[in-house]
């Protein structure tokens, strides 16, 4: 899928020093990020929602004309693909995409940061980071001191995207915004040969 690739190069990377932002942000938000440099077909626009206590991740975007969205379950590996229009959900068997430990949009464990200044970004305060990741050209973050990438510049597959927030609630977010809806149609994604079945 052209959503979980996207979201797979989104992750930038920094060690887990003190001094450097936390790797998975430690409080609630949402924030909406404008997306440039991608692929034409890829979405412009992503509205990214994170529930610190519950460890989960809301994505809504736009994906070739639909109205879609993906839940992430961090470290459960559990995920769901939502489209709204058809109110059907898809759970993706573990490994069958981006998630895992991280979230999207967020710092990675075992790349280097460089502090290179400070920012604001859709009102509010960041630190700029040179990122260095294995293998890779340099990217840059502006990151809050909550551990929210409100900026990522970086290059894959030959192009150089770049999403920023423009726009950006610190506010709690409510459990259900990373539940299935319980009017969803829910299908399962089998596993791939060597996988273990997928969770309900």
């Amino acid at each position: 899928m052209r959503l979980a690739a996207a979201l797979t190069v989104l992750a930038l990377a920094a060690p887990a020093a003190a001094q450097e932002p936390p790797r998975i942000p430690t409080r609630d938000y949402a924030a909406t990020y404008a997306m440039t440099g991608f692929r034409a077909e890829a979405p412009k626009t992503m509205r990214i929602s994170f529930s610190a206590a519950t460890r989960r991740q809301r994505i809504d975007m736009a994906e070739a004309g639909r109205d879609m969205s993906m839940i992430m379950e961090l470290g459960g590996q559990r995920m769901w693909m939502l489209e709204h229009a058809s109110r059907r959900a898809m759970e993706l068997a573990p490994g069958a995409g981006p998630g895992g430990e991280m979230p999207a949009g967020s710092l990675e464990p075992d790349a280097r940061l460089t502090r290179i200044g400070t920012d604001r970004v859709a009102g509010h305060a960041c630190t700029v980071y040179r990122v260095v990741r294995q293998d890779q050209p340099p990217g840059t973050a502006c990151v809050t001191g909550d551990g929210i990438m409100l900026r990522g510049e970086f290059e894959g597959g030959g192009r150089r995207g770049r999403m920023e927030a423009t726009e950006l609630s610190l506010a709690a977010q409510p459990r259900e915004r990373f539940e299935v809806p319980a009017d969803y149609r829910t299908m399962q994604m089998p596993a791939m040969p060597g996988q273990p079945p997928g969770r309900r």
